[in-house]
């Protein structure tokens, strides 16, 4: 069976290419999948890794994937399952899903077959329109790379392993599963070497007018190119609803007087 369905999971799509059923000799099913796996952060995301699982109907039918995506960039990966569904009883594959999830937190559902016993739940991001490319607040010089609100990860906490990319040592930054209902707000700044996030100020004024500090401290990863140049990305997390105009404030903790505003408008 061919296919083209995507998915989100923490940073990372997951794009579901191929599947392929095969009838046991007991009567079970061996099922592989092909995936196409591409890191949606400009910089290495160590985010929390989904537990996948086929599903037919909502009842899960298999233990869990082995599914390890790449720590930047893109790959195709294969995976398999095998002894899927009731011994001597044929699974329609028509009625499977592959459903990414964490205990606690939203599913992402990719269903398979063209009568799917499951609506598909993408998880999708959804940009948000900046009215500027840029952040001058007093010292700090902050390029928008990306504004974007998300269901599938937040700012998470604690270290991740370094990470090699050809002579370069990167430590990912570690992203959280929410809880469903959960938004996060994600902004990704790119700056000059050297920059650090220990004296800048971020708050979220949400369209509901609720004011955020980010969950987490601000963190800064460096890109895999030997430039020096790092990228700085801040997460606020909220209930409610999504649609309107965010406002982001930046300010420079040593320079209070000189601060910048963005606004970030979804839909």
């Amino acid at each position: 069976m061919t296919l083209d369905r995507t998915a989100w999971w923490g940073g990372d799509s997951y794009r579901l290419t191929a599947l392929t059923t095969t009838v046991q000799p007991d009567g079970r099913t061996s099922v592989e999948l092909v995936l196409g796996v591409a890191i949606e952060s400009p910089v290495p995301v160590a985010a929390a890794l989904p537990r996948a699982t086929l599903e037919s109907d909502g009842v899960t039918v298999s233990g869990p994937l082995e599914m390890t995506p790449p720590p930047y960039g893109r790959a195709s990966l294969t995976a398999t399952v095998q002894d899927v569904g009731t011994p001597g009883q044929e699974l329609d594959p028509d009625r499977l899903a592959l459903v990414l999830t964490a205990p606690g937190s939203a599913r992402a559902v990719i269903p398979v077959g063209t009568r799917p016993g499951q609506d598909q739940v993408d998880l999708a991001p959804t940009p948000l329109r900046p009215s500027a490319d840029t952040v001058r607040a007093g010292r700090y010089r902050l390029a928008l790379a990306s504004a974007r609100l998300r269901e599938d990860c937040g700012g998470g906490t604690g270290t991740a392993p370094t990470v090699l990319l050809g002579t370069v040592p990167v430590v990912p930054r570690v992203l959280s599963a929410p809880k469903p209902g959960r938004h996060a707000v994600e902004v990704l700044f790119e700056a000059p070497a050297g920059t650090t996030p220990d004296g800048l100020l971020l708050h979220l004024t949400l369209p509901d007018g609720r004011r955020l500090a980010p969950g987490v401290p601000v963190g800064a990863t460096p890109y895999p190119d030997p430039t020096g140049r790092v990228s700085l990305a801040a997460w606020f997390d909220f209930y409610g609803d999504t649609a309107g105009t965010y406002t982001l404030e930046a300010v420079d903790g040593q320079r209070p007087d000189d601060p910048a505003v963005l606004t970030l408008v979804a839909g």
